[in-house]
């Protein structure tokens, strides 16, 4: 009886760690890449404009970036981070995902946004070339 209760544990140990290790692989191949801006609030829609008419061929339409500008004003806390939604984009003529979080800063009157966008790594990697541009700018 002891016997078969250590196999069966045994067995049961090493379908565990195959699972396991099945999926640490499967979240590495399917893993988000992130690039985030600080910036004002006022500075939110036209950024989002921009990323919107420069570098994705549709999406982060007028209503999604109303949304999120939205989603923003409601955050009156210091340090509030909210995620904010997943938006469907075509990027060089494929469909993709964009996931938008926030963190709203809150001095006197003045609130900065930190916005981190989550997508695929080419995509990421455009868009973080961008935030680069936004940020030396600003």
């Amino acid at each position: 009886m002891f016997k078969r209760l250590m196999i069966s544990l045994s067995l049961l140990l090493m379908i565990g760690s195959s699972v396991e290790l099945f999926a640490k692989d499967f979240n590495k191949r399917n893993a988000e890449f992130a690039a985030g801006l600080n910036i004002d609030s006022e500075q939110l829609e036209p950024f989002l404009n921009h990323i919107s008419s420069s570098i994705l061929d549709s999406g982060l339409n007028h209503q999604d970036i109303k949304q999120i500008q939205t989603e923003v004003k409601r955050m009156k806390k210091d340090n509030e981070t909210r995620e904010i939604g997943t938006f469907e984009v075509m990027y060089r003529g494929e469909p993709a995902k964009i996931r938008v979080e926030v963190e709203v800063h809150v001095e006197d009157v003045n609130k900065e946004v930190l916005i981190y966008l989550y997508s695929t790594q080419e995509l990421i990697y455009i868009l973080d070339k961008e935030l680069l541009k936004t940020e030396e700018e600003i």
